[in-house]
């Protein structure tokens, strides 16, 4: 997530998907987008009459699926995705998407010479390095590799040894 953060503090736009993140990993994002059973948004960025507020140092991921949930919304006779579409909130992003859905006057596309960052040897180096480590990291899944691959060379040399003579 630090890597994301310094990807964001360089002005790009990053979308991420967490499931339960840590209080930690939260508090890294600038803005948060809720959604609920079948895709429909239910962020509201003011608190919701009935919703019980926060507890202080509780985890807000937590807190956040325990509120939104179907019964939660039936206890309070409300739907957090209607809530959400009849909000100023709502209205607002809708006119920032608008206004920033056609780029600024006299800027230029953006273009890159290829469509990958790194070279196809560059590219297999890096993929081969990364799976060495990975093999080397696990030395005993390794032996018990080299073992299962001896004992099937083993047993299908043996059930087909000099079958090729007899032809």
């Amino acid at each position: 997530m630090r890597t994301v953060r310094n990807t964001v503090d360089t002005g790009r736009t990053v979308v991420c998907t967490i499931h339960q993140p840590s209080i930690d990993i939260f508090e890294a994002f600038d803005e948060l987008l809720l959604m609920k059973r079948g895709g429909r948004v239910i962020y509201g960025g003011k608190g919701i009459n009935g919703v019980p507020p926060i507890r202080d140092g509780y985890n807000p991921a937590t807190w956040m699926l325990e509120v939104t949930t179907a019964s939660v919304e039936e206890k309070i006779q409300a739907d957090f995705a209607e809530l959400y579409v009849t909000s100023k909130q709502y209205r607002e992003v809708e006119d920032s998407i608008m206004s920033l859905s056609s780029p600024p006057q006299g800027s230029e596309p953006v273009c890159f010479d290829s469509t990958y960052a790194q070279g196809s040897l560059s590219q297999f180096q890096i993929c081969l390095r990364k799976q060495m480590l990975v093999y080397w990291r696990s030395p005993r899944y390794n032996v018990v590799r080299l073992f299962y691959t001896m004992l099937a060379a083993l047993i299908l040399g043996t059930q087909f040894w000099g079958v090729g003579s007899k032809r």
